[in-house]
């Protein structure tokens, strides 16, 4: 909170003083969704706007992060009866907000688990689902040590829709119930769009970059400290070699940008940074794209990529769906653990490169850069894993209006 600010804004609502909303119509049931963040939001994109196609329910969407706030009233305030930060979960704070809300099913999208929230819902009866489910290695590994306090975390009203069948299976050694467990896929395929990125596009923001339209285009895609360094070595040493290869840095975290300038400080490449001024002088090399919620819209741009939090010490990796719907060729690191099931399954159709080490993720992106053809052949398996996923936000959609009963 410190760290990112905005979080003053409808401070109130945080202490569970959402505005009353009034009463429902009549046939009309309220779903209140809480999505923590960008990623989170941007992930129910497609079932937002199915839901909100549906004349007998309204929605309620609130979220943690300032960021995530932000994003969620922009592109979504229309379709929503309220919007706003989600009750700390004490329960003076809680019950205040559900005594304004009133829902009448609450979603918690990829498992967040709220005791307090979820205590509510169970003394007034109302269904909980948990949508996009994943539980990380780590948490999954405390939830089943933590059993004694399983009768909080998961309520006999609790339906969760796991992203895998590999999720699935660790909620079932939770110990719920099958009937209450379902596999849709992973949301964030259907949020990302299908439609190929536009050269129109592409050239304007080469443009804005400083790039040349024949300049290969590398882009380091959420990464992690450490991950730049590596990155602008192997523009350095392509550079030398003559071929005309520019970077494009995504970090994960926006307010590392001063440490990530530091890095570039130090490389003698010329540099531009997003958030000091978005356009660039022609011949620059290096754009940080020091920006939140900007990823989709400018990663376009790349001819291939390196997806970050992949490389030790790093650990987890970040999500790859949003580059590989983009047809962008991708290197991962050894470290993918929070999208294992994802990863591999890329990795099974040749939609994705898969590294065991620092100096193979090295070898990949320096053969890729060299080689259009091998960037080609990624970029069809990209479309083509797309093409298989099928869609869902449509499959959980069905789950969610079969339990509301409409």
């Amino acid at each position: 909170m410190l760290r990112r600010g905005g979080y003053g804004n409808k401070i109130a609502y945080r202490l569970g003083r959402w505005p009353k909303l009034g009463p429902k119509k009549i046939g009309v049931k309220r779903i209140w969704i809480q999505a923590v963040s960008v990623g989170e939001v941007s992930s129910i994109s497609q079932l937002l706007n199915s839901l909100s196609e549906e004349k007998n329910i309204e929605i309620v969407l609130s979220g943690t992060t300032s960021t995530g706030l932000n994003f969620a009233e922009s592109k979504f305030g229309h379709l929503l009866t309220a919007h706003g930060p989600f009750p700390l979960d004490w329960v003076l704070f809680s019950s205040l907000a559900w005594k304004q809300i009133d829902p009448d099913l609450v979603i918690m999208v990829d498992s967040e688990l709220w005791p307090e929230h979820f205590q509510q819902a169970s003394d007034r009866g109302i269904p909980i689902f948990i949508i996009n489910a994943r539980l990380s290695d780590r948490t999954f590994s405390r939830l089943i040590k933590l059993k004694c306090f399983h009768s909080l975390l998961f309520p006999e009203n609790l339906t969760v829709v796991t992203a895998s069948e590999r999720q699935y299976a660790r909620w079932q050694a939770l110990g719920l119930s099958d009937k209450e467990i379902y596999t849709s896929g992973n949301l964030k395929i259907d949020s990302v769009g299908r439609n190929r990125f536009k050269s129109s596009k592409r050239n304007q923001l080469i443009d804005e970059f400083g790039f040349e339209e024949s300049s290969i285009v590398l882009a380091g895609i959420s990464t992690w400290k450490g991950e730049e360094k590596l990155l602008i070595e192997i523009v350095q040493t392509l550079r030398l070699e003559n071929l005309d290869i520019r970077l494009l840095l995504v970090p994960r975290h926006a307010e590392r940008r001063e440490e990530v300038v530091g890095t570039l400080q130090t490389c003698e490449l010329p540099f531009q940074v997003r958030t000091r001024n978005k356009n660039a002088k022609g011949g620059n090399v290096v754009y940080l794209a020091d920006t939140t919620g900007e990823l989709a819209s400018l990663v376009g741009v790349a001819d291939f990529g390196f997806m970050g939090k992949t490389l030790p010490p790093n650990k987890g990796g970040q999500n790859p769906i949003e580059p590989i719907a983009l047809g962008i060729p991708l290197v991962v690191g050894p470290n993918y653990q929070n999208f294992h099931e994802t990863c591999t399954d890329m990795f099974l159709h040749r939609a994705a490169i898969k590294t065991k080490d620092r100096s193979e993720v090295i070898k990949q992106l320096l053969q890729l850069a060299k080689s259009e053809n091998r960037r080609k052949e990624l970029k069809l398996a990209c479309i083509q894993w797309m093409e298989k996923q099928g869609s869902p936000s449509a499959f959980t959609l069905e789950v969610i209006k079969k339990k509301l009963e409409i």
